[in-house]
């Protein structure tokens, strides 16, 4: 009984993270598409900058 159990849990974890994978992959390639965009580029690079920008202004007034 416990063998089934954990050939079961075993490929359900299996299953989920291939989908997982499939999933990740699927959307890595659709912004490496949009990538080609020099406007979506832009926007891209704008968006995350700026988070990066407001942790280094957070770190650098930090004690």
């Amino acid at each position: 009984m416990a063998a089934q159990q954990v050939f079961f849990l075993s490929s359900l974890d299996v299953l989920i993270g291939t989908g997982y994978w499939f999933v990740v992959v699927a959307v890595a390639a659709r912004l490496r598409s949009l990538s080609a965009c020099p406007e979506f580029r832009r926007r891209w690079e704008l968006t995350t900058g700026r988070p990066f920008i407001g942790i280094g202004i957070g770190v650098a007034t930090a004690g």
